[in-house]
């Protein structure tokens, strides 16, 4: 469900006086979610402030000044919201339904001070002392579809339009419910009331921007779902609304948005993207535009564009429970190699939708292609048995849903892959140990060899060392000794 925030915030008595419009405290010219001028209608005679008296005038453009003044210099404190709400509520008090204007923004003091609670509060009591103000339906009408009571807002809107038959507002609100409604479960008669409702708003007011953008919703929203013929249609209202805020000089973001869906639905990714740009640029903030560029550059990639898209995107407090903004954003910095980033962006959606598995499969994918894959030194089986764990608490929850079959066999095809990848490691392991006890044995034997060849060769040079002193010639010897005997015979002859 998308939020609403076609919410009326402080009327200003002047602009009451003349048009019973909204100003939110900035003065004449401020515009209305409908597109109207001052932001409201004019509530019904019983609280028509022009009857007013002067000192309840005096007394209410008072308050709103120091409101005013309060609000020019920051956001208010709780104490300060506390205490213009009361004085609102005291000018009403004090001079009764000519100033039901001061009791509903005592309420919207409340609304924009973020405590829907007290807002709602103060709005149900304005809507019992003065039944015919159609501003306090709406109000509560806002605040029940952003809690996601449809049914209830419905009514509240519906009150609001039968309070005051000229209101614009409640109408385009109503409407932008039951198209919002119709998206999300196309029913016939939701689309034809949506359908009259806008149709009857453009008959009195054929400026007004946001009926012209809930129309052009409409029709693509039924074009997509069921008839492509309605996707003309919505073109040609884009045209015309196009044609009419022209002259007032104002440029559509959401109508910007909605060429760009419809280019897309022609296959014109170039063109769609240049028109989700033009929305993004006369709203910055445009969150619907912001989601639709980065789906476009996760397509092709561009992670630092869908990054910085979506960034932007889940800012917006409509997008606050939104799953396939932060699963985009995951992925986006995943591709960025912003891994913690994406861990924290995918964990987010996992506790925003609890039964929606794919935040699982975005994480396993995480941890099995991207912090697994990509680490260094000593292999590390941390990030595989998270992958798994991942995968396999996706496939209990996806299995056996249509959408997710394919998604569900691919995780399990990954665990068996992990499963395997961690068998083959631990085979390369003991293969890489009887290689080392190879390489062991060879270095040994090696060795062993290298000492008997060196042993070998140490006797072989002890053996040559040795037969390298001749011995005693012979014949050399028996000669001396003869030769001595003679000697000592000549001398016993001599004698």
């Amino acid at each position: 469900m998308r939020k609403n925030n076609r919410i009326i915030g402080i009327v200003a008595l002047g602009l009451a006086l003349a048009a019973g419009g909204a100003c939110g405290g900035k003065g004449k010219g401020t515009k209305n979610p409908d597109g109207s001028e001052g932001g409201g209608t004019t509530p019904g005679a019983e609280v028509d402030p022009t009857k007013a008296t002067v000192e309840a005038k005096k007394d209410f453009a008072d308050v709103a000044g120091r409101y005013a003044k309060a609000k020019a210099s920051g956001s208010l404190s709780k104490s300060q919201c506390e205490e213009f709400s009361k004085d609102f509520e005291k000018v009403f008090r004090e001079h009764g339904k000519q100033m039901t204007v001061a009791y509903f923004n005592a309420g919207a003091v409340w609304d924009e001070c973020g405590d829907s609670q007290k807002a709602e509060e103060t709005y149900l009591a304005v809507t019992k002392a003065s039944p015919k103000y159609d501003l306090s339906y709406n109000n509560l009408g806002v605040i029940y579809w952003n809690r996601g009571q449809e049914s209830k807002a419905l009514e509240y809107f519906e009150k609001a339009e039968a309070a005051n038959i000229a209101s614009k507002a409640p109408r385009n609100n109503l409407a932008a419910a039951l198209r919002d409604k119709y998206a999300h479960s196309p029913d016939a008669k939701v689309f034809g009331d949506a359908e009259k409702l806008l149709q009857r708003v453009l008959a009195v007011d054929s400026g007004n921007q946001l009926a012209y953008e809930n129309l052009a919703r409409l029709y693509y929203d039924r074009g997509r779902l069921k008839d492509k013929s309605y996707l003309l249609l919505a073109g040609l209202v884009i045209t015309q609304a196009n044609e009419v805020l022209k002259k007032e000089k104002i440029e559509s973001a959401d109508l910007y948005n909605l060429s760009g869906l419809l280019m897309m639905e022609r296959d014109d990714q170039v063109g769609a993207l240049r028109s989700f740009k033009k929305a993004a640029e006369v709203n910055p903030k445009h969150a619907d535009a912001h989601m639709n560029m980065a789906l476009i550059a996760i397509n092709f990639r561009d992670y630092k564009t869908a990054e910085e898209s979506l960034s932007i995107a889940v800012k917006d407090p409509r997008q606050k429970g939104n799953v396939e903004a932060h699963i985009g954003l995951g992925v986006a910095q995943r591709g960025l190699r912003k891994y913690k980033e994406a861990e924290t962006s995918f964990k987010k959606a996992m506790d925003m939708a609890k039964n929606d598995p794919r935040p699982l499969y975005n994480l396993g994918i995480l941890y099995h292609e991207h912090i697994g894959a990509t680490q260094e030194g000593e292999f590390d089986k941390t990030p595989y048995n998270t992958a798994k764990d991942y995968y396999n608490k996706f496939v209990a929850k996806a299995g056996g849903q249509a959408p997710y079959a394919k998604q569900v066999d691919d995780a399990k095809q990954r665990v068996t892959a992990i499963e395997q990848l961690f068998k083959d490691i631990e085979e390369m392991k003991k293969l890489e140990a009887e290689q080392a006890k190879l390489a062991e044995l060879e270095k040994k034997q090696q060795e062993e060899e290298k000492k008997r060849l060196l042993d070998l060769e140490a006797k072989a040079k002890a053996a040559a060392g040795a037969g390298a002193a001749p011995a005693p010639d012979a014949g050399a010897a028996g000669g001396a000794a003869a030769g001595g005997d003679a000697k000592k015979g000549d001398a016993k002859k001599g004698g």
